[in-house]
């Protein structure tokens, strides 16, 4: 069997992107972030506090296919109650704030989104942000259609962060990233070649976040006690595509939503074909003796930006090969 483990980290490395290396949004975002508090501060308004969330926040954000956006989300916490102002006063104050920064400023359904043409957008999303009468930290986002609607960014940044502990000894070297975000970035591309762009058919982010804990329990790991990618992609994509009737993840803070319940039945059906498609591909991987033959599989379904060395050096640059096949230790549980 093919040792594809130094490839599928070079990839990580080729497509991570993350806030602190990326100077392009975040000078964006701090600009945008100051000119709201300026506007808010000019019209005597109640002025926000910045909350960095999504997948920036999660340090899961991938580099954009050419001819795609990608995002940063923002919130924007008031700090006042749901009843002090309402959810559709609080989003036009945002939105008068950034109005005409750029040409394409638009209000979407949860959020303001100001667009660049450069390629890429930020997202500010408003929150009420107060403590209640016990003490507890309360968050209502403003929502387009729905008004206030039930969150709590700071919770489900921990959950995350909950859901890596078991993973904390699978850091590669290279970027000392564990395996569970560099699986999530994995999927994430994934899904991004097979969907190109916004739409109502592909899973969020989010959702392929949710998925992944819901399946990586716990690190896959090779017989020797080192991580395993491959086998990591294959646990989730395997138990994806086996999934009897629909594939389901539900957010751990409110409004506690099934995050792949947006996809009708027929894009469901697509998808779970897709997973197969996936694990069928990183199962041929793991089956090929020749490094070279794993690669060019796995390019099938990661893209170009997976690493394929010169079949005539995958000796001396792909390295080992191992001498036993990939399996669980007792300590671990498959998914």
């Amino acid at each position: 069997m093919a040792n594809v483990q130094a490839l599928f980290e070079q990839f990580h490395n080729n497509i991570r992107t993350y806030y602190e290396i990326n100077e392009t949004l975040r000078e964006k975002k701090d600009i945008i972030v100051r000119r709201v508090k300026a506007h808010l501060a000019r019209k005597g308004r109640p002025t926000c506090q910045e909350y960095l969330q999504g997948s920036y926040k999660m340090k899961v954000g991938i580099c954009a296919l050419d001819g795609a956006e990608f995002d940063i989300d923002v919130g924007l916490r008031f700090s006042f109650d749901e009843a002090k102002y309402t959810a559709t006063e609080v989003r036009n104050w945002v939105f008068e704030a950034v109005d005409g920064h750029t040409e394409d400023v638009d209000a979407k359904g949860p959020c303001i989104r100001v667009t660049y043409k450069d390629g890429f957008h930020v997202d500010l999303v408003s929150y009420a942000w107060w403590d209640d009468a016990l003490g507890i930290e309360r968050h209502r986002l403003a929502h387009r259609d729905d008004g206030w609607r039930p969150a709590d960014p700071p919770k489900l940044v921990q959950w995350v962060k909950d859901a890596r502990a078991p993973f904390v000894d699978t850091k590669d070297t290279a970027t000392q990233t564990d395996q569970f975000r560099r699986v999530v970035r994995y999927l994430k591309r994934w899904n991004d070649l097979a969907i190109r762009g916004e739409s109502p058919d592909k899973p969020s982010g989010l959702a392929l976040v949710l998925l992944a804990k819901q399946h990586l329990s716990a690190p896959a790991l090779t017989w020797a006690g080192a991580a395993d990618d491959r086998l990591a992609v294959e646990r989730v994509a395997r138990a994806a595509a086996d999934t009897v009737g629909r594939i389901s993840a539900y957010k751990p803070t409110p409004e506690y939503e099934d995050m792949f319940g947006r996809l009708d039945n027929a894009a469901m059906t697509k998808l779970k074909d897709r997973f197969g498609k996936l694990r069928d591909a990183v199962v041929d991987a793991g089956n090929a003796t020749d490094p070279h033959v794993a690669c060019k599989r796995l390019r099938d379904v990661f893209g170009d930006d997976f690493p394929c060395p010169d079949a005539k050096k995958q000796e001396s640059e792909t390295a080992m090969r191992t001498a036993a096949p990939a399996v669980v230790p007792s300590s671990s549980s498959a998914a």
